[in-house]
């Protein structure tokens, strides 16, 4: 037996017999826990509960969703070049005109710098995903059908409606003007389909939607994760070096999930040692190809939410990544803890980070969180609830992701 299989912890627990099967709505949760929601739904009858402020949150962002939308790809002034407002467009966002040039073109790379005329429709996907996530909790947690009704409504014309559904493709996403109509890392703009999924799950129960409804949004997923799976975008994504790679492997795991498609969650959340933490994480926890963006702070703790967010869906189907050490001795625990030692001490931050800390820190925090329910390490817990938990007790995302218990 190898070094590296010895060190290989990766726990293939149990699949279920089919896939297919969809008894309870946790059971295809990419990112949420349910049975974690349920107990939580329970304790906000306590009104001196600790997670009464992330609900108060939750509820004011949803009444205000109730107000907003709907969104759609088909707003933009432009047309892509598939000759279809229906296809998805963005630019690359660190992409700006040449000014020694008449007419800007190509584009040149100002990493760090956002273009702000590079969004097109990032914005209105953007938009329609956390309206979708807010009030169809808002509807879990309130019990209020309005939430619900509202996040159907969103959900049909961007999926559905054929005058304003997005086409289930990104061939043109993070196009360079002069250089490229779409790259694969423009994946990376549908990252936050992680829990939309689990979004869309729970909402099928609300009623809110109707069975050739639900059939139809599985339809497009299903058609979309074969252009990720499939696609020369969606295999130059897969093979990257740094965080998109990942956050690839958590887009499309989380979507297999949503489909009942676990044999291929566990399998694809099974290679990410080997492809991910082996050349990304040192011994001492550095991302080195994180380090090199100019907000190093953010791009290192953005890729280990990643690592965090793929291993999440990991334990769903029984694959546990969490205690896998890397020849070099490198892990997802020495990468937060390589973090951690800056907490309180950004002044000795030795990389770039121009973007200020706040943020990412904050990011920081909840993996910390999260942490110490996947190591079972109390000092985690103290680290969170000493440095976090009072300034982030608004944080929705506490209601729906246990730390240790």
């Amino acid at each position: 037996m190898t070094t590296t299989t010895t060190r290989l912890i990766i726990t293939l627990l149990f699949l279920p017999l089919c896939s297919c099967e969809r008894n309870s709505p946790g059971d295809r949760f990419a990112g949420w826990d349910y049975n974690y929601m349920k107990s939580v739904k329970k304790e906000l009858k306590n009104t001196g509960s600790d997670l009464i402020p992330a609900y108060e949150q939750l509820v004011a962002e949803a009444d205000k969703a109730l107000e907003k939308g709907p969104y759609s790809v088909t707003y933009k002034k432009m047309t892509p070049p598939g000759g279809t407002k229906n296809d998805y467009m963005s630019q690359g966002p660190y992409w700006w005109p040449d000014t020694t040039k008449p007419d800007g073109l190509p584009f040149i790379r100002r990493d760090g710098e956002r273009y702000p005329e590079a969004g097109i429709d990032r914005n209105q996907l953007g938009n329609m995903m956390e309206s979708v996530k807010t009030l169809t909790l808002a509807w879990f947690f309130t019990g209020e059908m309005k939430y619900a009704d509202r996040a159907a409504y969103i959900t049909r014309v961007w999926f559905l409606d054929p005058e304003t559904l997005m086409n289930p493709h990104l061939e043109y996403a993070q196009s360079i003007p002069g250089r490229t109509t779409g790259r694969g890392i423009g994946i990376i703009d549908v990252r936050g389909m992680h829990t939309l999924v689990d979004a869309l799950v729970l909402l099928e129960g609300s009623g809110a939607l109707d069975e050739a409804e639900i059939k139809g949004i599985t339809e497009w997923f299903t058609a979309f994760f074969e252009w990720l799976t499939t696609s020369k975008n969606g295999k130059d994504e897969d093979d990257y070096h740094n965080n998109h790679s990942v956050a690839y492997d958590v887009i499309v795991s989380s979507i297999a999930r949503y489909l009942g498609n676990n044999e291929y969650a566990a399998s694809k959340i099974s290679e990410l040692p080997a492809r991910r933490i082996d050349p990304m994480i040192e011994a001492d926890g550095r991302q080195p190809e994180e380090l090199i963006r100019t907000n190093a702070f953010g791009y290192s703790s953005g890729n280990l939410r990643n690592f965090f967010d793929a291993g999440e869906t990991g334990l769903k189907v029984g694959v546990d990544i969490f205690g896998y050490s890397n020849p070099k001795g490198g892990s997802l625990r020495k990468a937060l803890d390589f973090l951690t030692v800056y907490i309180d001490r950004e002044e000795d931050w030795q990389w770039q980070q121009i973007g200020g800390f706040s943020g990412s820190m904050n990011n920081l925090g909840l993996l910390i969180r999260r942490a110490a329910r996947y190591y079972n390490e109390p000092e985690y817990k103290k680290l969170w609830e000493d440095k976090f938990e009072q300034k982030m007790k608004s944080d929705w995302t506490l209601l729906v992701t246990p730390g240790l218990q």
